[in-house]
């Protein structure tokens, strides 16, 4: 894909961004999806869940990536980064090896090799969720098909998502909002030798992705349900049930469950 088609698609998520206060910053206790805001009932036609009918469904149309960008510049906005210090998108497009990549899914296509700093390292966090979302509900689970429907809960100080525990669009929430929240932790940190546009990093270039090498190790995911999802190593890692029973929590095989 050419570097004009993602200006193309990030210029469209711009262009729906979410109708909200002065400041462009979702409001508190509205329901936001696809970068409108809805109804909270997380609900689409006839009752069913608020993923797309799989006939409205297509690669071309951008989907989530106005709520992602929401979610990511109002938790931004109330950890105090405003003005010159919100959130800027543009440094996550095309970033290293595994933030965004130059295809034609950009959220949901796994980057290769060891990532190249703490920021990317997050975005292969962020792309190991989405694909342990995509081994439990399937291909199509995928941000560039399916919406969710999301607020901020001003009372509760928390995001909360209407869809239904354990669903697709449930657990696709979880991911972006776990990367919203990694995104501000390591806000500082950025390479711009690392971008693609700024810096002219190739991440299609093996040579600028290689892979640690070593011994395989067997991984597994833990999380989901109401939670992200992780990709865990075991040799380091184990996944420890939660007291529902619907989802896991990564600890130390040092430690007990």
């Amino acid at each position: 894909m050419k570097l004009f088609s993602l200006f193309a698609f990030s210029a469209a998520a711009v262009a729906q961004d979410v109708v909200v206060a002065d400041d462009g910053i979702a409001a508190d206790d509205v329901c936001y999806s696809n970068g409108e805001e809805v109804a909270c009932s997380g609900l689409a036609r006839g009752g069913r869940n608020n993923a797309d009918d799989s006939e409205e469904r297509g690669i071309d149309q951008v989907r989530r990536y106005a709520d992602l960008k929401a979610i990511t510049a109002k938790l931004w906005k109330l950890n105090g980064h405003t003005g010159k210090n919100r959130f800027d998108e543009r440094k996550y497009w095309a970033y290293g090896c595994h933030c965004y990549l130059l295809g034609d899914r950009p959220l949901s296509e796994m980057g290769t090799g060891a990532p190249k700093d703490g920021l990317d390292n997050k975005c292969k966090a962020y792309k190991d969720c989405q694909k342990c979302v995509r081994e439990k509900h399937g291909d199509t689970c995928i941000g560039e098909f399916v919406k969710y429907v999301w607020k901020y809960a001003g009372k509760r100080g928390r995001f909360e998502s209407t869809n239904a525990e354990g669903s697709c669009e449930r657990e696709l929430f979880q991911c972006d909002l776990q990367f919203a929240k990694d995104t501000l932790a390591v806000k500082d940190v950025f390479d711009e030798s690392y971008h693609a546009f700024w810096g002219g990093f190739d991440n299609r270039d093996p040579d600028n992705c290689p892979s640690n090498g070593g011994v395989p190790v067997e991984h597994e995911c833990c999380g989901g349900y109401d939670r992200e999802y992780h990709w865990i190593g075991l040799n380091k890692k184990q996944c420890c049930p939660t007291s529902d029973g619907y989802s896991g929590v990564p600890k130390s095989i040092n430690e007990s469950c």
